[in-house]
């Protein structure tokens, strides 16, 4: 399921037509309050407003904060192994692969709480 996604645009393209998009959102905002970052996303965003949200903040977190984004990843569930695997010429490509990593387990964690919740 996750395998199919090659990029941030591919993710939130494949599922903002889905209800997994709102629970995505929902997912995102619960995980970044129990990480103490005031920040939230709307329903009604756009996958690109969501997407250049997101960059913004994790830009934001790991220029200003490094301690609130080491928490985010942490509560989030991102691999420090996949994290330490990301070689990026430039600041800017380095932050879409995290974004990029954030919403792969976010939407996994989304996933597997509708296949086996019923």
């Amino acid at each position: 399921m996750l395998s199919e996604y090659q990029n941030t645009n591919d993710l939130l393209t494949g599922v903002s037509n889905d209800e997994l998009y709102t629970q995505l959102i929902n997912q995102l905002n619960k995980d970044f309050s129990l990480a103490n970052i005031d920040f939230s996303f709307t329903e009604d965003s756009s996958p690109q407003l969501l997407k250049d949200k997101l960059i913004k903040q994790i830009t934001f977190l790991i220029s200003n904060d490094s301690h609130s984004y080491q928490n985010l990843l942490y509560i989030i569930d991102v691999s420090e192994h996949d994290i330490n695997k990301i070689a990026s010429p430039n600041t800017n490509s380095y932050i879409e692969n995290i974004v990029f990593l954030i919403l792969k387990r976010i939407l996994k964690k989304v996933w597997f709480k509708n296949k086996f919740s019923n």
